[in-house]
């Protein structure tokens, strides 16, 4: 099979079917489809099972509930196509032509990545949420990728898998897999991968819908918890994401924008912990500052004078003033 279609599917048995018919209705016959069940206690593991039985190209996988990250490794790592594209299973693609037409204009071209557009729509799919802007450009591309995007600031490059297809050879190569226990986990894995490429299409068609914050999602769950976890994972996709981007020996120019980039995670960290009642849960934002000390030093690559000077108060005057400052600057 040229393309790999991995599809993680927890609970979402009111939308996994559209999401299938979606698939199983593409102009070619040149796709596996492998479902990843994460432990679904709706129905959705047997609607799996009997999807399986009665499609040739379709696998299945079950694990104990793992999370995306984890069923998205599980289906990299069984994939068998040369391309790989992720789709979240309450979403579908835009048309019946989207992989005939990767087929025919970047399969030949071999990128690594190819990054096409999203659309984003309520719930009930009667109206159109959010429409991802067009890239720039349009065609192959080689070189320096991540400068490229991060220099155009492309929105829901760095942010979001679905809306791209992958050489899965690459991602294999590169040892590319997501990092499992973290939230918003694609921020954390789309720079590395993107770090690696150096070659891309871009391509201004849409090729997927998604639905904006189903009912039970967790992006729609909003608690000081839920809002600790995610400013934690904030920190650790910064800190980890600057040494990985370190140890890459990227052009000053490139390392100057991830720096940036990363930055803004550790300043949203900052602010949504100004924010918290919690003593508690603030303790535990400053504990993980404290324990990441060294990811202040990045400063140094930043063209930001005002980010410079964060980098050197956290340095000087300590985490816990500079957190308030900072969420005294950039809080709403």
């Amino acid at each position: 099979m040229l393309i790999s279609v991995i599809i993680p599917v927890y609970n979402t048995m009111q939308y996994l079917p559209h999401c299938l018919r979606s698939v199983e209705a593409q102009d070619t016959d040149d796709i596996e489809i492998i479902l990843v069940d994460d432990g679904s206690s709706d129905g959705s593991g047997e609607y799996c099972d009997d999807y399986e039985k009665s499609h040739e190209n379709v696998r299945v996988i079950h694990q104990e509930n793992s999370g995306a990250s984890a069923a998205r490794n599980a289906g990299l790592r069984a994939a068998r196509g040369k391309f790989i594209h992720f789709i979240d299973s309450d979403d579908y693609l835009a048309d019946e032509t989207v992989y005939a037409r990767f087929i025919k204009e970047m399969a030949p071209l071999s990128p690594e990545i190819v990054f096409s557009r999203c659309k984003t729509y309520s719930v009930d799919l009667t109206e159109v949420v959010q429409e991802q802007p067009p890239y720039l450009k349009e065609g192959f591309f080689e070189g320096d990728v991540l400068c490229d995007v991060l220099k155009h600031k492309y929105q829901m490059t760095m942010t979001s898998p679905v809306n791209k297809i992958f050489m899965r050879d690459f991602l294999i190569r590169n040892d590319l897999f997501f990092c499992k226990g973290i939230q918003h986990e694609e921020d954390e894995w789309l720079p590395r991968v993107i770090s690696c490429a150096r070659t891309a299409y871009f391509y201004n068609e849409f090729i997927y819908a998604a639905r904006y914050m189903r009912p039970g999602s967790l992006s729609q769950t909003d608690t000081e918890e839920r809002r600790t976890e995610k400013a934690l994972s904030r920190i650790y996709i910064a800190v980890s994401g600057m040494e990985y981007m370190e140890q890459k020996n990227l052009a000053p120019d490139t390392l100057a924008l991830i720096a940036e980039y990363y930055w803004d995670y550790l300043t949203d960290a900052c602010v949504m912990c100004c924010q918290f009642r919690s003593r508690e849960n603030k303790e535990k934002i400053y504990r993980e500052l404290k324990k990441n000390r060294r990811f202040f030093d990045s400063r140094r690559y930043l063209k930001s004078r005002n980010r410079r000077m964060m980098g050197l108060m956290f340095k000087t005057l300590g985490v816990r003033i500079t957190v308030r400052i900072i969420g005294i600057r950039y809080g709403k």
